[in-house]
């Protein structure tokens, strides 16, 4: 078996048993997850990516915490960049929870749709929705927005999120509904602030369509 099929746990063992080098394999899995993870959370770029280098710096000084008898290394690992990410932010920047909305507003024509054969020439339309989406989901409560991009940028089934962030899978269902209205409310109320100030609504523009979030 080469070492790129070898699972998270065999690696972390050889890892602690002196083979350190092999920790630049767990970092290349996990790299572009945590990534857009931190992402969600913390607007320029240059931060995410010194707190994703912060995660994983963390993450190696303490790997003989990890027990995988209670949980994956995937697991402990997102736990470790949402504590980074929570120690950045601070109590300053949370926000309200916030209130539901009626059933049917739902992320319809809100999240756009970043596929190459959409529209080839709207990159730079798909890159600026895609910043205003971050934008909005960073104006959402702290543990709403951080169960948002554990599902859409980093495609965790409910279950995987649930053990990741100690919630029941009830409250994470819960969490991810109300997380789609109340993103989409806040989309919406970005696009309206465009339009007043006669910028482009890039979230609509070049033939885009919703990214429903199953």
């Amino acid at each position: 078996m080469t070492i790129g099929n070898q699972s998270d746990e065999v690696l972390v063992r050889r890892i602690i048993g002196g083979e350190t080098d092999l920790f630049a394999v767990l970092v290349d899995r996990y790299k572009g997850g945590i990534a857009n993870f931190i992402g969600a959370s913390v607007r320029r770029n240059a931060d995410a990516a010194d707190l994703s280098q912060e995660t994983f710096l963390r993450a190696y000084a303490h790997l003989g915490t990890f027990n995988p008898t209670l949980g994956k290394f995937s697991t402990w690992i997102y736990q470790i960049a949402r504590n980074v990410v929570r120690t950045y932010l601070g109590k300053s920047l949370r926000r309200p929870q916030a209130q539901d909305l009626p059933e049917d507003q739902t992320l319809e024509n809100a999240l756009p749709d970043t596929s190459p054969e959409s529209d080839p020439a709207g990159g730079l339309l798909r890159e600026e929705a895609e910043r205003e989406l971050r934008a909005a989901l960073a104006e959402l409560p702290e543990r709403t927005r951080t169960v948002l991009a554990l599902r859409y940028y980093d495609n965790l089934e409910y279950h995987t999120i649930a053990s990741t962030l100690g919630l029941s899978l009830g409250n994470v269902k819960t969490l991810i509904h109300r997380g789609k209205i109340a993103l989409a409310k806040r989309m919406r109320e970005r696009e309206e602030e465009r339009e007043k100030i006669g910028r482009p609504v890039a979230s609509n523009a070049g033939g885009t369509h919703a990214l429903l979030l199953v």
